[in-house]
């Protein structure tokens, strides 16, 4: 009789637990995004190729993405950055860039935009945004094995493919940072998606003169880039690119392919960048 009571009630409890992992699996599948374009390189490696904002006069950068699938609304976008950012000391050549607490970060915000694509792949209206602070990373410590290669002022990555030290020794550091923009509508198929903060000199509201712009290793928003994706990394593993142009807001022509008619604005580069585009990554429902 014992025997029978526990039985029947360990069915009970069994048909709960079912239906309880029921309901969290439809829980779960409604909330998975859809992948819709992706060309960040996995896993990620040391370092990639960038775009500097303090050293490239720039406010905003970015590029046009087709997206895969159906899937277009409540955008997720990842973005590779890339940290040259130094505790103490600095990156550059003849330098040392120290970085004894590891496990410190910098905090600092970062807007992420989506804009329709205009008449002849011009930016559009803006279809949506997000500023998020971030708790981002400095670059690791400079190697004596990197500086004894001959890449002064380097870290060294053991995970980096490459048998040679040289191929395992970086100046600045790839990491990612996630937004969650609001977006009114489903996106269209084609959008241009951008990254803008500020830094000494440039953005929305330069940050002007501060006190790190007197220290050895400077202030880090100066030291922030973003990522690239060059054609050898294999570019887009969903979606795609429909241009080659890139877009940018910076008051150096040669961030336009050496043309001065677009300074300051937020427009397409010109197709000088030989199939590079911005490191991102786009989920959706």
């Amino acid at each position: 009789m014992e025997m029978n009571a526990m039985t029947g009630r360990g069915r009970s409890v069994l048909a709960i637990v079912a239906v309880l992992v029921g309901v969290l699996a439809l829980s779960a599948s409604a909330s998975a995004k859809t992948v819709v374009y992706n060309n960040i390189v996995a896993p990620l490696p040391g370092n990639f190729a960038s775009i500097g904002f303090a050293a490239t006069s720039t406010a905003e950068y970015g590029g046009q993405v087709q997206l895969a699938g159906t899937a277009r609304k409540h955008p997720t976008v990842t973005v590779a950055m890339s940290t040259w950012a130094c505790q103490q000391g600095s990156w550059s050549v003849g330098s040392t860039c120290a970085t004894p607490k590891t496990n410190k970060k910098f905090h600092m915000p970062l807007t992420l935009n989506i804009y329709a694509v205009g008449g002849g792949g011009a930016v559009g209206s803006k279809l949506g945004s997000a500023t998020h602070t971030f708790a981002m990373p400095y670059r690791p410590s400079t190697s004596p094995m990197c500086t004894e290669a001959g890449t002064n002022g380097a870290w060294y990555d053991a995970a980096a493919p490459g048998a040679e030290t040289l191929e395992k020794c970086f100046h600045g550091m790839a990491f990612t940072v996630r937004f969650h923009p609001e977006v009114a509508a489903p996106l269209p198929s084609n959008v241009i998606v951008s990254v803008a903060y500020n830094t000494s000199a440039y953005g929305e509201k330069p940050v002007g003169t501060a006190p790190c712009q007197s220290t050895s290793a400077g202030c880090y928003y100066d030291a922030l880039n973003v990522a690239l994706i060059e054609p050898s990394e294999g570019g887009a593993t969903v979606g795609s690119n429909p241009t080659e142009d890139n877009y940018v807001n910076s008051g150096w022509s040669e961030m336009y392919c050496g043309s001065s008619a677009s300074l300051n604005t937020f427009g397409p580069t010109g197709a000088c960048y030989e199939g590079s585009q911005p490191a991102f990554k786009v989920e959706a429902h």
